[in-house]
């Protein structure tokens, strides 16, 4: 069969992005109470404040969350910290 020349072609892709937390107590990754508050920690801008309901760190449909030192080593800036978003 030929495609009409015409026709609207859509492609689709995958993304993933890495974005580096850190926190003020020691947590579990994949345990669900412990990934739920990364999650919650990464839904702030760098600011600290609340980020939007639009915003991809809001509506991400999948996720993985590995622990920083053995993944990354200690060279990585980090983008969130407990820190910033206490201080809000």
């Amino acid at each position: 069969m030929v495609k009409n020349n015409n026709e609207d072609k859509h492609f689709k892709y995958l993304i993933t992005m890495r974005w580096y937390v850190e926190t003020d107590e020691d947590l579990v990754a994949g345990a669900k109470e412990s990934d739920d508050k990364l999650l919650e920690l990464l839904r702030h801008r760098a600011d600290g404040s609340s980020s939007c309901s639009t915003c991809p760190t809001r509506n991400n449909e999948g996720y993985a969350i590995l622990n920083y030192h053995y993944f990354m080593g200690e060279k990585k800036p980090v983008y969130m910290s407990v820190d910033k978003v206490k201080n809000k």
